[in-house]
């Protein structure tokens, strides 16, 4: 017996229950696999706790503020692995003025103020309660990570969060462009993670 049969059968579970049942779990093995697989090059870069930090900072951040989502694993993975690369082995090696790192945040919160939810098509459009929820969560989250910055002396994992929280939010003004730009049936959709 297939396990949608099952589930309808035993269940009661409609075929829209069921789908979307599927999606998250196939949802939730593709970003494991994604985290496992750049996860391995980064232990072989010897970059794994850079890596670790970056990827709390990305999961607290863009669970509320959402983004770009390819509908095609490898692209997906090609692009979250190009931002993770450069936030992580690249960008912390430019060295900012402490001051600058705070102007830039505030830019970062002004971002995702305007912009923030982009949300999955497969997602409810949220309500306006909804947007102002992350539009906060997000400025409370970058908030945060200021005043840690500013109480902890810098280190590489504060600056590869740093960079991270840049990346995101500039990811998330190019996924406002092109959920403009794009009709619905292109391979670029909006999704939060």
């Amino acid at each position: 017996m297939k396990i949608h049969d099952y589930l309808k059968n035993n269940y009661g579970y409609s075929d829209f229950q069921i789908g979307q049942i599927r999606y998250t779990i196939i949802s939730i093995l593709s970003d494991v696999s994604k985290l496992i697989i750049m996860g391995i090059f980064f232990i072989l870069t010897d970059y794994f706790f850079q890596y670790l930090a970056a990827i709390a900072t990305l999961f607290v951040l863009r669970t509320c503020t959402g983004g770009l989502h390819f509908k095609h694993y490898f692209s997906c993975l090609a692009l979250s692995f190009f931002l993770l690369y450069i936030g992580i082995c690249q960008l912390p090696k430019i060295l900012l003025p402490r001051p600058l790192y705070f102007v830039l945040l505030l830019l970062c919160i002004l971002i995702n103020y305007l912009f923030a939810p982009i949300v999955s098509s497969y997602r409810p459009i949220p309500n306006g309660i909804q947007i102002r929820k992350a539009k906060r969560q997000a400025f409370h989250i970058i908030t945060i990570y200021a005043l840690i910055m500013y109480i902890v002396p810098p280190n590489q994992y504060i600056i590869t969060g740093f960079w991270i929280i840049m990346l995101q939010s500039f990811q998330l003004l190019a996924a406002k462009i092109v959920r403009k730009e794009v009709p619905h049936e292109a391979s670029i959709e909006i999704m939060d993670i």
